[in-house]
């Protein structure tokens, strides 16, 4: 390659993801009957509503990009009371921290993140794994172990170098003849008149 053609770096300045992650998490909820009643035995469970409240940056570094996932669900739950069925429905809220492989190696900072942007996500539907009676401080109170899946993609702003050449670049003395469109009108369905 003679000198002419020799390349040259350019940047190019696009968003890519900079790094994705996806965990299953499991809580236990605790909650006590309604009206103060004290369940003797849970009949069924059910978890809808799941949803991401928010998410953030916290306390990222250039090897992992730490993001905090809020979110919450509902919790409808049907237990025995003295012979009677009782149903309670409670918002349950979460947080967790996913650590996410910081791949590109950009500084996520707090203050910073203009062209960053956090997709958050629950990948399953939230599931209940099992529910109890148990006694916390001497009150029956009703357990549900909850397992759920996030997943979140880190987005921002990269700069891609590359080497750019020309490609038969016109010599000096040639002459660069550019063909003229033809336009003939009938393609159009115009006519003559």
């Amino acid at each position: 390659m003679d000198k002419e053609n020799a390349g040259r770096m350019r940047t190019i300045i696009t968003t890519a993801v900079c790094g994705n992650a996806s965990d299953v998490y499991q809580t236990t909820i605790h909650i006590t009957g309604n009206e103060n009643a004290d369940p003797s035995r849970v009949l069924g469970c059910t978890i809808t509503n799941a949803k991401i409240v928010d998410s953030k940056f916290e306390n990222s570094n250039i090897e992992n990009i730490n993001v905090r996932v809020n979110g919450q669900f509902e919790i409808h739950i049907w237990y025995e009371v003295n012979g009677d069925t009782k149903i309670s429905k409670n918002i349950a809220k979460f947080s967790e921290l996913i650590q996410v492989e910081n791949i590109e190696g950009i500084s996520f900072i707090e203050e910073k993140c203009f062209n960053q942007l956090i997709i958050a996500k629950i990948n399953k539907k939230s599931i209940s794994l099992g529910t109890s009676v148990v006694n916390i401080s001497g009150v029956p109170t009703l357990a549900i172990q909850v397992e759920y899946e996030l997943g979140v993609e880190v987005v921002g702003e990269v700069r891609l170098k590359v080497l750019t050449y020309l490609d038969n670049p016109p010599r000096e003395g040639d002459e660069t003849d550019i063909p003229e469109p033809v336009f003939s009108g009938e393609e159009y369905g115009e006519d003559d008149d």
